[in-house]
C-alpha cells in the first residue's frame, strides 16, 4: 500500500535523517530525529514461507535494510493461541471504567479500585505496579517476585525511560568490541540468498542495539 514517494520520503528520512517538505511556496528541510516503527501486509496475503522476506513485504533490500529489527509475525491455526487472542480481545471490550466507555488496561493506568485497597494513599502514589487484568494466571504469584503477575504504570515507565536515554552514558569495552566483531564476522558467514543482507550498516545496527540495551539495564 505504500506508494512510490512515500518510499522516497521514508527512505530520506531514515537515511539523512531529514524530512523535505515542499508546500505552499515553502521549502524546508528539517531534522528527522526519531524511531520509525512500520507494519506491512504479505504482498500475497499470507506469508508464504518459500520466498524471502523482501519478496513477502514487497519492499526494496535499500529500505528494508534501515530497518534495525524486522519481526515475522505469523497466523498460524492453533486452537490454544487463538483462544488467548480471542479472550484478549473480548476483555478489552468487557472492561468498562469510570470513563463510561470499553478499553484495554494500556488506556488507563490509574482505574485499577481493586488493588488499591489493599494500600494505603502512600503506598498507592509510589507503586509502580498495576494489575494486569488481561492475565490469565491471577491471584497466582511467584515466591519470588509477588509482581511476577502485573504490569508497570505508563507514568514510571516513561520516567524511566526517559532517565535511561538522557543519563545513561554506555562505554564501549574492549571485550565488548571484540565480542561483537566476532558476531558480525559470524552473520557474514551464515549470509546466503534467503537472508538480507549482512553489511557494515548490520554491524552499526548491532552497536545501536548493544547501547539500548545497556541504558535499559541502567548499565
Amino acid at each position: 500500500k505504500m506508494g512510490e514517494n512515500d518510499r522516497v520520503a521514508i527512505h530520506e528520512a531514515m537515511e539523512q535523517q531529514t524530512v523535505t517538505i515542499a508546500k505552499a511556496g515553502i521549502h524546508a528541510s528539517l531534522n528527522a530525529r526519531c524511531s520509525v516503527l512500520a507494519a506491512a501486509n504479505p504482498v500475497f496475503g499470507q506469508y508464504d514461507r518459500s520466498r524471502r522476506v523482501q519478496e513477502n513485504i514487497g519492499l526494496p533490500d535499500s529500505l528494508l535494510s534501515r530497518f534495525d529489527l524486522l519481526f515475522v509475525v505469523l497466523d498460524n491455526m492453533d486452537p490454544e493461541t487463538d483462544r488467548k487472542i480471542a479472550n484478549h480481545v473480548i476483555l478489552g471490550h468487557r472492561y468498562r471504567p469510570d470513563h463510561g466507555v470499553s478499553g484495554h488496561d494500556s488506556d488507563y493506568d490509574d482505574d485499577d479500585d481493586d488493588s488499591a485497597v489493599e494500600m494505603d494513599d502512600d503506598q498507592r502514589v509510589h507503586s509502580i505496579w498495576q494489575r494486569n487484568r488481561h492475565s490469565s494466571h491471577q491471584g497466582e504469584f511467584s515466591d519470588e517476585d509477588p509482581h511476577s503477575n502485573d504490569i508497570l504504570q505508563h507514568d514510571f515507565l516513561r520516567k524511566y525511560l526517559h532517565f535511561a536515554k538522557n543519563r545513561i552514558r554506555p562505554e564501549l569495552t574492549e571485550s565488548a568490541r571484540e565480542f561483537i566483531a566476532n558476531k558480525y564476522a559470524e552473520m557474514r558467514c551464515k549470509m546466503d540468498e534467503r537472508t538480507l543482507p549482512v553489511t557494515a550498516r548490520t554491524l552499526e545496527t548491532v552497536i545501536r542495539l548493544a547501547s539500548a540495551h545497556a541504558k535499559a539495564h541502567a548499565k
